[in-house]
């Protein structure tokens, strides 16, 4: 049977580490989108970019690193960066309204954006 220390040393990770601040980011982000647009699909897209596909794309190229505060560090920089351009296609795209397709355009791209900055950075 597994001790509790092998237990942690699986749990406690770059990896999941990284992942549990960018779900913190993306809850504090929908929240704000819900506040600001105040349409429930921009904020649900908004919580999936932020959520899981900036954490998948980091780590699937790597960019997370070994340690703790550089993957806290690198999730929050890139969550930041991706909330900043989600929001900014979210307005360009459907201006206040947030509509379905808007939000669809906005988190599509913004997906795209991320891939491309984790691609050059690669």
């Amino acid at each position: 049977m597994p001790s509790v220390h092998d237990l942690r040393s699986r749990l406690v990770t770059p990896e999941n580490v990284g992942l549990t601040v960018a779900v913190a980011f993306s809850v504090v982000g929908a929240y704000a989108i819900q506040l600001r647009v105040s349409e429930g699909v921009a904020a649900f897209f908004g919580l999936i970019v932020l959520g899981v596909s900036t954490p998948t794309t980091l780590t699937s190229h790597s960019l997370l690193g070994t340690r703790f505060p550089s993957a806290i560090v690198r999730v929050s920089v890139a969550c930041t960066a991706t909330f900043v351009v989600y929001v900014g296609l979210l307005t360009v795209v459907s201006g206040r309204g947030g509509s379905l397709l808007g939000a669809a355009v906005a988190f599509t791209l913004t997906a795209l954006v991320v891939e491309a900055a984790a691609r050059t950075l690669d």
